[in-house]
């Protein structure tokens, strides 16, 4: 009796583990000094949309994240991405009112499509990737970055990388004056080691390489990522110089910053 019970035993906690591995399937976890937030791979592809099954559709290759929704905070980080996502398909002349990453590649199809239409004889194909990682998370902050590229015809496409810091409680998407307390401070301190990297003399104008700050006065990037160890600044293409010159970036210890920083 008592080995037949052991022997059910033993079938119920193997076939108890199968269960939670499979549920767990795909789901990954963001390993911070926390309770893991989880997050899963969304992908898309040309045999995702009707309209690429009986006509010619453009490369398309769009991974990105979504949290798994069991907390506020990941409600409101998935708004946020999905709403950044979008921006990606926006026409500089035209705002969309897609509400959806989905209907934005639809819409980016259609465009395609209707370019072929028009014209077509022309060799040129649109395309899109996109992929996107957690950089970093610690108890207070998560970094989430996100690598483009798109073309629409043209000399060259373009392509960028995005950062995006959380608050890991609320959700909360922050700027540079959340992540700072002395913004100021820090970049001064940037501009300094922006001048070293490039070797323009302290004094002389910031623009004197070849770089276009507006009114020849350092700014720091749009995009900032403050991890674990370090604080990250990249500087897109057309942001401080020109296309040829691709992206700069400056990184620095987070122990030689940590004066200035919230987080």
């Amino acid at each position: 009796m008592c080995r037949k019970f052991l022997s059910l035993l033993v079938i119920f906690v193997f076939l108890s583990a199968c269960r939670d591995e499979k549920s767990d399937a795909g789901v990954n976890q963001v390993k911070g000094d926390m309770e893991a937030l989880s997050f899963y791979d969304e992908g898309l592809l040309p045999k995702d949309f009707e309209d690429c099954k009986n006509a010619k559709c453009p490369k398309i290759r769009v991974n990105y994240l979504k949290f798994r929704e069991d907390r506020e905070a990941a409600l409101a980080m998935n708004r946020y991405n999905e709403k950044n996502l979008i921006k990606i398909f926006d026409n500089a002349e035209e705002t969309t009112e897609n509400k959806s990453v989905k209907a934005a590649v639809e819409e980016f199809i259609k465009d395609y499509q209707n370019f072929k239409k028009d014209f077509p004889n022309s060799a040129i194909g649109y395309e899109v990737e996109i992929s996107q990682s957690v950089l970093s998370q610690t108890k207070d902050l998560l970094v989430l970055e996100t690598d483009f590229y798109i073309f629409t015809g043209g000399a060259h496409g373009y392509g960028a990388k995005r950062f995006a810091n959380f608050d890991v409680a609320s959700g909360e998407l922050l700027d540079h004056e959340d992540l700072f307390s002395n913004l100021d401070a820090f970049r001064n301190y940037a501009e300094k080691e922006f001048r070293k990297k490039y070797k323009i003399p302290e004094g002389e104008n910031i623009n004197a390489k070849g770089f276009f700050f507006e009114n020849d006065t350092f700014a720091l990037p749009e995009n900032i990522a403050v991890t674990k160890n370090r604080v990250i600044l990249v500087y897109n293409r057309y942001e401080a110089a020109s296309y040829a010159e691709g992206e700069l970036k400056l990184s620095f210890p987070k122990n030689k910053v940590s004066e200035w920083l919230n987080y």
